[in-house]
Order: C-alpha cells, then sequence, then structure tokens
C-alpha cells in the first residue's frame, strides 16, 4: 500500500530527538531490525544548529547498520547528495529533482532511436536482480532503463557498463521504501502518482552519479580500477592467510576468475539482496575510504571459507567462489565479515607498500 512520501527527517517521528546527543566510535554494533535506534542521537553538530547533521558521527554510526527509517535521508547525506543542513535541503533536492525531470526528454525520449549503449541497458535491465520480484515489475524496470540509459549518455568516458544496473538497485530499494509499507515483495511502484516516481528515480541517478564518482576508472575503458582492486585483494590474501593463498595459487586458480565480478557489482550478486543494503550502509559511510577499504572487505569474505577452499580443486574453487554459499547469511555473518576487515584495516595502517 502506497504511504505518502517523506522527504526530510521532519517526517520521521521523533527523528529531531534522535539527531540530537553525542557521538559514538563507528566500531560499535548497531541493531537495523527497528525503524529507530538511539544510538542516532549521535549526529547533531556540539557547536552548530539542531538543523545540521554532523557528518563525522553521522559515518561513524552508518558504519555499523542504518534503522530502516532513516538509511533514505542517511543515505543522501553520506553521499553529498543532500547537504547537512536541513533547511537547505528541500530547495537542493527540488532543484535536482527537476533537473532530473527535465533530462528525461531531453536526452531520453529525445533520443531519436537505439544505440549501442541503450541496447546493452535494455538486455540487462530485465535480468537485474533476478532473486528479488521488486525488480520484475515493468514500472521498476522502466525507472531502471531510464537511470542507467541517462547515466551513460551524460557520462560518455565509460558510458553504460554492464554491473552498473547493480548498483541501482539498492537506491530504487532504499528511496522506494519511503513510499509503501509491508514487506518489499507488496510493494508497487505504479501505485505511485508520476511526479513521486520521477522524484524517486531522480534520487537513484544523483546518488548513483555520487558513488561511481568515486570509483569511476572500475568502469572506463579495460576497468583499471578493477583489475588493481584484484590485484591488491590477491596481495592481501598472501599476507593474512598465505596456506590459503599458496593453494589457490597451486590450483592455478587467477582471482580475476571470481573477483572480477565481486568487485564490479560491489558483492551485491554474491549476498542476499537485503544483506547488501546493509554492507551499503558500511559502504557509503566509508566515503572517499571505500575504493581501498572494499579490499579488506573482498578479502574477509574470501577467507570465510578458508579451510573449505584448502579441500578443493580448481574446477570446484571455480565453481564455489562463483557462487558461495550465502544463502542462509543474516547479519550477524555481515557483521563478521566487517569487523575482520576492520581489524586487518587497522592493522596494515601505517605500513609501508602492504600492497606490493
Amino acid at each position: 500500500m502506497a504511504r505518502e512520501s517523506q522527504e526530510s527527517f521532519a517526517g520521521f517521528p521523533g527523528v529531531r530527538r534522535l539527531f540530537a546527543r553525542a557521538r559514538f566510535p563507528g566500531t560499535i554494533k548497531q541493531s537495523t531490525s527497528s525503524d529507530s535506534n538511539p544510538d542516532f542521537t549521535g549526529v547533531q553538530r556540539p557547536q552548530g544548529s539542531s538543523n545540521s547533521v554532523d557528518i563525522e558521527a553521522l559515518r561513524e554510526l552508518s558504519w555499523s547498520g542504518i534503522p530502516p527509517k532513516l538509511r533514505p535521508d542517511c543515505w543522501r547525506i553520506l553521499l553529498g547528495y543532500a547537504p547537512p543542513n536541513r533547511e537547505r535541503r528541500e530547495t537542493i533536492l527540488a532543484r535536482k529533482r527537476q533537473e532530473y525531470r527535465d533530462f528525461v526528454p531531453s536526452y531520453y525520449e529525445g533520443a531519436g532511436g537505439a544505440n549501442a549503449s541503450e541496447d546493452e541497458v535494455s538486455v540487462d535491465v530485465p535480468r537485474t536482480a533476478p532473486g528479488v520480484p521488486f525488480f520484475s515489475q515493468p514500472d521498476v524496470q522502466s525507472s531502471l532503463e531510464r537511470i542507467l540509459y541517462l547515466w551513460g549518455l551524460r557520462h560518455p568516458a565509460s558510458g553504460y557498463v554492464q554491473g552498473i544496473n547493480d548498483l541501482v538497485t539498492p537506491f530504487l530499494a532504499v528511496f522506494a521504501s519511503e513510499h509503501f509499507e509491508g514487506p518489499m515483495s507488496e510493494w508497487r511502484v505504479g501505485q505511485l502518482p508520476p511526479d513521486t516516481l520521477l522524484a524517486m528515480e531522480a534520487d537513484c541517478y544523483w546518488c548513483l552519479s555520487r558513488l561511481l564518482d568515486g570509483i569511476q576508472d572500475h568502469y572506463t575503458h579495460a576497468q583499471p580500477g578493477i583489475q588493481r582492486a584484484v590485484f591488491h585483494l590477491r596481495e592481501l590474501v598472501r599476507r593474512v592467510d598465505e596456506p590459503t593463498a599458496a593453494h589457490l595459487e597451486a590450483q592455478g586458480l587467477e582471482f580475476l576468475q571470481f573477483a572480477f565480478r565481486w568487485v564490479n557489482c560491489l558483492l551485491l550478486r554474491e549476498v542476499p539482496f537485503m544483506l547488501g543494503i546493509r554492507l551499503w550502509d558500511t559502504y557509503l559511510a566509508e566515503g572517499t575510504g571505500l575504493r581501498e577499504f572494499l579490499v579488506y572487505i573482498l578479502a574477509s569474505f574470501l577467507l570465510s571459507w578458508s579451510a573449505d577452499l584448502r579441500t578443493l580443486e580448481f574446477q570446484e574453487l571455480i565453481m564455489f567462489l562463483q557462487r558461495p554459499p550465502t544463502a542462509d547469511w543474516g547479519e550477524d555473518d555481515v557483521e563478521l565479515i566487517l569487523s575482520r576487515a576492520f581489524m586487518w584495516r587497522s592493522s596494515f595502517k601505517g605500513a609501508v607498500n602492504h600492497f606490493s
């Protein structure tokens, strides 16, 4: 059932109270199962207006998970799409949403026929997140297609690249959550007024753009950012678990054979969808540190099965790592991955050329 859009912190019951107390370190585990969390009272600027969010405090808290009802606004702010000052927020969001509305007739509806980018988008959209029924809705697929086509057209350095479609899905789910109650499987985007749907699309488009600004070379020609991340992953695994690294090498397994997709889709295809959204709380909280920290997350993810991996031969390794057994995972499993990655990063902090 659709409900009224809530586009500011004022729209959440008790949120002013939630953004008014002291800071907490990001390593404190936050529960994201409830709609509000008293630990999120630590993001008001200590010396400033109650209308202004302390970004660093928000990053620290978001790192350990964001309550679902706070997640849309937190993500917009963490990505720098929405300003920390609430008094300016509505004006800026309204301007950016109108800018996106203007893109649609100028770039999408006036494209004048198919091109290579549009063809690739139209192929990828129907097979995006196949295990999540929400993304099989025609209206959701239409929104996804517009977002991807417009992004590719306006970013000619890379254009649309397969995998970017996956990166839109958390934004679509999180920003749609502002307009619906109940489980995601019951949301019907076709019930939304056209202006509301375009505003949601606009938020997805601008947040995707902000995210990709920090990892643009993952999607430019030859995808050098992904190549570099996979190389660093291999080096890190050698440092933290030499026996497993040696076994993989002895079997002739190249990290690119499984980890390319991990980096390309930021693990979204490797874990249940809602756990992917939880991972993104940490990704966005990392800000400019995501590129480096992602390597530690991937190493932690891989070495979750280190004992199993050392018993497998080449073909078994390929099959295992291309479809890791995460179907029964819960938030505790993700927290373990992140905690171990955080520990390794802290251990290597300041080391000279630890990625040789």
